[in-house]
């Protein structure tokens, strides 16, 4: 492989692994090893729509999850007193998902976490530099949608 490729592999692998273990690190302190990533991906999900009404179903669409992974990971945020579930008042069958007092904390530390990292990385970037990350890391998210559309009809070449 061109060394290019191989070192910007390289670095999107070491990227990726260094992003996951600074969050559950910043998890562990956060919460005292109470929230998986995935649970706070979760309140972050439920956090986005502030005062918006959320569903098992809204949260599904926004993780990209099945309804029942989302009733399961509901259950145990609840039983963590992370977040309360609420019948709709309109339409019993319909539950709404709230974060707690709990819930929240979490989540604003967690989205805190982010605006430092991104300010961290690029307060020394140029506007050429800036833009051209924008430009990679767009080009590189239209790859993984192609990708996640293929895979899911079925195909399993990725090119």
């Amino acid at each position: 492989m061109d060394p290019f490729l191989t070192a910007f592999n390289d670095m999107l692998v070491n990227a990726y692994q260094s992003i996951c273990k600074v969050e559950e690190l910043m998890l562990r302190n956060l919460s005292d090893s109470k929230l998986s990533l995935s649970e706070m991906h979760m309140l972050a999900s439920i956090g986005k729509k502030r005062d918006a009404d959320m569903t098992i179903t809204d949260i599904a669409q926004d993780l990209d999850i099945t309804p029942p992974s989302v009733t399961a990971m509901v259950k145990r945020l609840e039983k963590k007193g992370y977040i309360v579930k609420e019948k709709c008042g309109d339409d019993a069958r319909r539950v709404n998902i709230a974060l707690t007092t709990e819930g929240r904390r979490a989540e604003i530390a967690h989205r805190y976490y982010h605006r430092q990292m991104v300010r961290a990385i690029t307060r020394d970037l140029t506007q050429q530099e800036r833009d051209a990350i924008i430009t990679g890391l767009t080009k590189m998210i239209a790859f993984m949608r192609t990708g996640i559309e293929r895979f899911e009809a079925g195909k399993e070449d990725c090119k």
